[in-house]
């Protein structure tokens, strides 16, 4: 997923969280005619994600508006993540949306967001956390309800999924 100059600048600052004993997954995601991948630790009725990408196999045109659109409205309804998504930056010719948590959560000693980068064949979803103290980003777990992990593989797939 080709991103932004500004995406690119941030991604490189943040740092792998550490994940050990988490399930990698990766499955054809016969749904949405694709490959989803992840790393998953289930806790009962609710689930940690380090990360979770679903990579589209079939590369129909799509336009940029469109694109756009769907990014929209997945910040409408992507309610069961907690926290309100917002576009924070784009690149049209790259094809390439990110949305993040704004408001996002903060305490004396963190901020933590939600990330969704939105590709023309790919959809990445992740937490990060910015540790104020030593000035770090650092990936860390998305705690989600089973349900609520469902909902959110069904709006990765509709983004990526033609008109």
């Amino acid at each position: 997923m080709k991103s932004s100059r500004k995406a690119k600048r941030y991604d490189d600052s943040v740092l792998p969280g550490d994940f050990k004993g988490y399930d990698l997954v990766q499955e054809v995601d016969l749904a949405g005619n694709g490959l989803l991948q992840g790393e998953i630790r289930r806790n009962g009725k609710s689930v940690d994600v380090a990360q979770l990408s679903l990579i589209h196999n079939a590369p129909k045109k799509q336009s940029f508006a469109k694109l756009r659109s769907k990014a929209e409205t997945m910040t409408r309804q992507a309610t069961y993540l907690r926290e309100h998504l917002e576009i924070v930056d784009h690149d049209r010719r790259g094809m390439y949306i990110q949305l993040r948590s704004l408001p996002p959560y903060k305490d004396d000693t963190q901020i933590q967001f939600n990330e969704i980068c939105i590709g023309r064949d790919k959809v990445i979803v992740k937490r990060i956390a910015f540790y104020r103290k030593d000035e770090v980003k650092q990936q860390v777990p998305l705690n989600l309800t089973v349900e609520e992990l469902e909902r959110l593989l069904g709006d990765m797939r509709r983004l990526l999924t033609p008109a």
